[in-house]
């Protein structure tokens, strides 16, 4: 009831702003058109194919998970002033309030960087206090044989933004699909090695173990701590698969998987899908892959 309320009071408080600038939005003193975007990766993907040409405005903080996060009415305010929304596509909040909101103010275009990437469907998931809406799997940007159509989803973008950049954002795409192809290889190098297995706290990379042929073994379940007996089943099937390492992200907590790798005598290596540096961050993953025997 206290989530819905305050949904509510956040709702009026951003469509009274509404009213009050009378739909009318101003750029920063940039100058730039200003686009408005999810989460932090995103603003690297813009940035690799139109440069500096627009001032990216991130919603989710990077100390914030996407899967529980609620945009504060400050950052609500601040799209006002934004061209155009990029939704990464099925990320809970977005599906929460922010369209409703965005279709009381027409002049926002939104883009869906999702469209046309073959999503991993399941039941409807059930994360703490809210659920992935059809039990889709969010993290797409983790994977780079998914990224390469969110990067041309978001090329298709910007051209509709500004026309003028079509030919520097062509090139521009290019160069990065190179990077993201590089990437891609150097995973389907490490997949070649059969049966490579990883266990995760938050199940961030099953767009990366799907397209790469890993195995992930989320302790997370159904986004709650896990319970005794899941723990035990966990652990007997790391043994079974001799895992190494524990990948956790530092949005989460670390006390069930540090419990866990002194049972099975793994190493936690944090990630962070979530970083900005969507590269460095693929790569680091990339190499802690290679390191499992």
């Amino acid at each position: 009831m206290r989530r819905i309320f305050r949904l509510v009071i956040i709702s009026f408080m951003f469509l009274a702003c509404i009213s009050c600038n009378n739909s009318k939005k101003t750029k920063k003193k940039s100058g730039k058109k200003i686009i408005s975007v999810s989460i932090i990766p995103q603003k690297y993907f813009i940035e690799q194919i139109a440069g500096d040409d627009f001032q990216i405005n991130v919603l989710v903080p990077p100390s914030e998970s996407p899967a529980t996060y609620e945009p504060l009415p400050n950052q609500m305010k601040d799209m006002l002033n934004s061209s155009a929304y990029f939704l990464i596509g099925h990320i809970p909040f977005e599906h929460a309030w922010i369209k409703n909101i965005l279709s009381n103010n027409k002049e926002i275009k939104v883009f869906d960087n999702s469209e046309g990437v073959k999503l991993i469907r399941g039941e409807a998931i059930q994360h703490g206090d809210h659920m992935h809406p059809g039990g889709i799997d969010p993290h797409i940007w983790v994977s780079p044989k998914t990224c390469r159509k969110l990067a041309h989803n978001i090329y298709k973008a910007l051209i509709k933004l500004n026309p003028s950049g079509l030919n520097r954002y062509n090139e521009n795409l290019q160069k990065f699909i190179t990077k993201i192809d590089n990437l891609s290889t150097q995973l389907s190098a490490v997949s070649l090695r059969k049966n490579i297995s990883f266990m995760i706290y938050h199940p961030a990379l099953s767009y990366l173990a799907r397209d790469y042929n890993f195995e992930q073994i989320p302790i997370e379940a159904d986004g709650k701590e896990p319970s005794a007996k899941y723990v035990k089943d966990i652990c007997d099937i790391a043994k079974d698969r001799n895992i190494q390492y524990i990948f956790i992200q530092k949005q989460f907590n670390r006390e069930s998987a540090m419990a866990i790798a002194k049972e099975i005598g793994a190493e936690i290596k944090q990630i962070n899908p979530l970083g900005e540096n969507w590269e460095q961050e693929i790569k680091k993953i990339i190499t802690y892959l290679k390191d499992l025997k």
